[in-house]
Parts: C-alpha cells; structure tokens; sequence
C-alpha cells in the first residue's frame, strides 16, 4: 500500500512537472513572438503586401492615385508593342555585356598586378576603392560637367585649341549609353578589384611553383592553376553583375533620365517614369514584372549549371 502511494506521488509528480514544463515552454514561445513581432509586421506591411500587390497591379489600369481597375493582360500585350521597352531591353543586355567583358577584366588585371606588390599596396587598395564610396548622385553629377559641352571638358579643349579631340559624351544617341557605361564602370569597377585581390590572396601558391618546375609558361600557369582557384568569386561577381546590370537605374536616373531621345532607357528608368511623371502605375508595374521574370530566369540558370558542371561556389 505505501509502494503504491509512493508510485502515485511520483506519477502526480512527474504530471505537474510536465504541465510547469509545458507552461513555461509556452511562455517562452510567447516571449520570442513578442520580440520578433515588430520586425515581422514591419516585413508583411513593406515587403509580402507589395509583393502581392505587383503580381495583381499589373492586370490594372491605375495612375498610382485612383482605385485599381482590372483589364486582364492588356497591359501586357501593348509592351510586346512598346519601342521604348524593347530599346530599354536591348540597353540592358548592352549593360551586362559592357560589365562582364571591359570592367571585370580590367578589374582582373589590376587586381593581379596588385597581388605583386608588396610596398604600398594598402595605399593602392584604397586608391582603386576610393571611387566606389562615392554616392553614385555625386558620381554622375561629376561625370555630367565633364560631358557638359556649355561647361565640362570640351569647353576647355575649345578654348586650349584642341577641339579636334573633343569627347561628344552625353549629346550623340548613339554613344551616350556609352558615356554612362564608363562613368558607371569609374564608379563601381573598385568594388570588384577588392574581392578579387581577397580571392588572390587565398590561392594556393605551391601549385604554381610546381607549375613552374613543370615547365609550365605565365599563361599556362594562369589559365590551368590561377584562374580554376577564382572560378567561385568569379562566377559569384559574374552572377551579380547580370542581374545589378538588369536593375541598372540609379547612374542612368542622375545623368540622364533615359534620355536623349530614350537612347539611355533602361526597364528601371522606364517604368519608374511610367509610374510617376506618366501616371500610369498599372502599366508600370507589368513592365516591372517582365524584369522581375529576367531576375527569376537568370538565377534559375545559374543554378542548373551550378548543379550541371559541379561548381563549389
């Protein structure tokens, strides 16, 4: 009879240890809900609701102001039709191809001379970094008087005598995309000679002096044993220049607008004036979307040849 009181005690024991158990459990749940609740209202109001709003506003004919009023895909068939999206397109992909050819290879070199130095190259490092801590506002606006013709560069050539060498910059639709491209790589090129100098310093010097006791040339060494040990940065540097040259707005935005006559137009400077000086929110926000599919494709492709050729990136 006692050997039975006692096993109850302990069973009545075990249970009310379990509920405190339970009970504390549940208080602690609360508790980190209660700290993470700010943030969590904070993302649904900023980021889930407008995420769900632009798969909607799409199908809307809206000017930012009055009620959505929904028209299926007609917005998206007068963009198949829209010139200016297609040139805002093709001046995208001139941007990505611009970036991953002329300015990550002049990031390469200059970041592979560096790894040679040893006196000063703190000094050098902050040198080619110093451009990519400008604002990019301040950048454009440094790079529009250059381009200025009334007050930049080829005034003082004009005056000097030389106006033979004057550079058209910003006037000539054919060539301003180009302007901007080069103010942009001025601004940004730093930030990728950094990572790549980083990558450098981590590789694996005793395969390339075994290269070299092989017999093995500058460029063999650099092509067979350099440049497999950077694949990883590379391809992360490559992957965010594509889709950073897609979203291209801000550099294009301060300079020049899209203009002259949209020859500078990029999907983000377009839909961005659709929306605000145009008042046509809905058409915007389809022109939007098409980017946002661009995004989606190019991450999905990454991936299927990060999984097809094996990379460890």
């Amino acid at each position: 009879m006692q050997t039975m009181n006692t096993n109850l005690k302990t069973s009545s024991s075990v249970i009310l240890d379990s509920k405190v158990h339970k009970k504390h459990t549940r208080k602690r749940n609360w508790v980190g809900w209660f700290f993470i609740l700010p943030g969590l209202l904070f993302h649904i109001l900023a980021v889930t609701i407008p995420a769900v709003m632009s798969l909607y506003l799409p199908f809307t004919e809206w000017n930012g102001l009055n009620t959505p009023k929904f028209i299926g895909i007609a917005n998206f068939i007068e963009a198949f039709q829209d010139s200016v999206v297609f040139t805002a397109f093709f001046n995208n992909i001139k941007w990505t191809l611009f970036w991953i050819t002329i300015p990550l290879i002049f990031s390469f070199l200059i970041a592979y001379l560096l790894r040679k130095v040893n006196k000063g190259q703190t000094f050098y490092q902050a040198t080619y970094f110093s451009t990519s801590i400008i604002t990019v506002t301040v950048a454009g606006q440094i790079w529009f008087w250059i381009y200025n013709p009334f007050s930049g560069v080829n005034f003082y050539l004009d005056k000097a005598g030389l106006g033979f060498i004057e550079v058209p910059g910003l006037t000539i639709p054919a060539i301003a995309l180009f302007s901007v491209l080069f103010a942009d790589m001025w601004k940004g090129f730093g930030t990728n000679v950094i990572w790549l100098l980083a990558a450098m310093t981590q590789t694996d010097k005793s395969l390339e002096e075994a290269a070299k006791i092989e017999g093995a040339n500058r460029f063999q060494i650099l092509r067979h044993v350099f440049l497999p040990q950077l694949r990883p940065t590379l391809t992360v540097i490559t992957l965010l220049t594509i889709l950073g040259s897609f979203g291209a707005f801000e550099m294009v935005y301060v300079m020049t607008s899209g203009g002259p006559a949209h020859s500078t137009e990029t999907l983000s400077t377009y839909y961005y004036s659709l929306s605000t000086s145009g008042r046509r929110a809905g058409y915007a926000s389809a022109v939007a979307l098409f980017q946002t599919f661009i995004a989606i494709f190019i991450i999905i492709a990454f991936a299927y040849i990060r999984k097809k050729k094996g990379w460890d990136v």
